[in-house]
């Protein structure tokens, strides 16, 4: 035998013990299913807060009449439950209203009860983004029940009491 074969012989050999090796510490990383998992506990103890529930109106179209006959201006928001960022936004869109001294609404647009008579009311939009009841937004209505304008996503507190005084002032 040459040397070069040698080398060659010996090169191989050491690929088939690093295979052989590997495949056999691969095959003990496994677990059996019934092997339980090892709880990680948090370095600090973590309190869980219940996010409150805003109240379900029955009817969003008498709502908003409510709102609008205690207001010329009301705030509607549209959210999903069980969405963080829908409640952020929704409780935005509260305190803006209350800083502009105007009603408030907020609406569950996940329940077909409260979408279907909003997104009738919303048929004459200007655009077909004014159409759409996608969440979160906040819409500000004026009286008889016209939308002003739709601030999709999330908006801040500001955001939205500009917009009341925009409505307000009719600009």
């Amino acid at each position: 035998m040459t040397e070069r074969v040698r080398i060659f012989a010996a090169a191989g050999l050491v690929a088939v013990l690093a295979l052989g090796g590997g495949f056999m510490l691969l095959g003990r990383g496994q677990s059996s299913p019934s092997a339980a998992v090892k709880e990680i506990k948090p370095l600090h103890p973590v309190r869980h807060h219940p996010a409150a529930k805003p109240a379900k109106p029955a009817k969003p179209a008498a709502a908003l009449a409510l709102a609008l006959r205690a207001d010329t201006v009301a705030v509607v928001a549209l959210y999903a439950p069980g969405s963080s960022v829908d409640e952020l936004a929704r409780a935005e869109a509260e305190a803006g209203a209350k800083d502009a001294g105007v009603a408030f609404v907020s609406l569950d647009v996940s329940n077909e009860r409260v979408a279907a008579p909003l997104t009738s009311l919303l048929t004459g939009g200007a655009s077909a983004a004014d159409r759409v009841l996608d969440d979160p937004a906040v819409l500000v209505f004026t009286r008889p029940k016209t939308l002003y304008v739709r601030l999709s996503g999330w908006n801040d507190r500001d955001t939205v009491a500009q917009a009341v005084e925009n409505a307000l002032n009719g600009t």
